[in-house]
């Protein structure tokens, strides 16, 4: 049997009515660009890098609201760090619901 492996990649991802809380939430927003704008241009050329290279990429949806919580939770810093692991536990989610075989989750 010939099975494919996927490589699914995790992406935070904003919604541009967040991006301002985004950037107050953030212990890192320093490192954010500081228009929604200029993020999406950034995140939109690392989204075509990434699937020309043969992944999947999952948009991982950062709500302001809810992201600290999530990080205190699991004893996080609200940070870049902590923005990955979520994006990554998203795709990988996201692999287990399509019951694909998966490799490769970054």
């Amino acid at each position: 049997m010939n099975s494919k492996v996927v490589r699914l990649t995790g992406m935070v991802w904003y919604k541009p009515e967040h991006y301002d809380a985004v950037l107050r939430v953030m212990s890192d927003s320093k490192q954010l660009p500081r228009t929604f704008h200029e993020w999406r241009m950034k995140a939109e050329t690392g989204e075509k890098v990434r699937r020309r290279d043969g992944e999947i990429v999952v948009r991982a949806f950062i709500d302001p609201e809810t992201f600290p919580d999530w990080c205190r939770a699991r004893g996080l810093n609200i940070d870049a760090k902590a923005r990955n692991l979520f994006a990554a536990l998203v795709a990988k989610e996201t692999a287990e619901r399509s019951h694909g075989e998966v490799g490769g989750i970054h």
